[in-house]
């Protein structure tokens, strides 16, 4: 069965890389501007985590659970790198912390399923 829950967090994730991520002294740069290598990470693992809870197995979900913790807590260490420079935190920091938290959510959700 699948879950919508990790599917949300997985493309919210992806999408996040496109959105302002910081703004400093009037410009707004989004994290594919920046780094973009790194953008196409996170790009990979939101997609990878929809595309598990798409296939909704059980098992699965561990490695969607690793990710979501993973997006989560470097979204929560960009958030606190951009605050120490001076700089505003853009949506795009916000919609990654909510995509890797949907993540987990939906991962718990699916390892505490009972299988039939």
């Amino acid at each position: 069965m699948k879950n919508y829950v990790s599917i949300g967090g997985g493309l919210l994730t992806a999408i996040s890389m496109f959105l302002p991520f910081i703004s400093m002294l009037g410009t707004s740069v989004n994290f594919m501007d920046a780094k973009g290598s790194v953008a196409w990470f996170f790009i990979g693992c939101g997609l990878v985590i929809a595309v598990v809870g798409f296939m909704g197995k059980k098992m699965l979900n561990i490695l969607s659970l690793l990710l979501g913790l993973v997006v989560a807590g470097l979204a929560l260490k960009y958030q606190s790198d951009a605050k120490s420079l001076g700089a505003t935190v853009g949506i795009g920091l916000w919609v990654m912390l909510g995509g890797g938290a949907l993540a987990i959510i939906g991962s718990v959700m699916g390892l505490m399923k009972k299988t039939a």
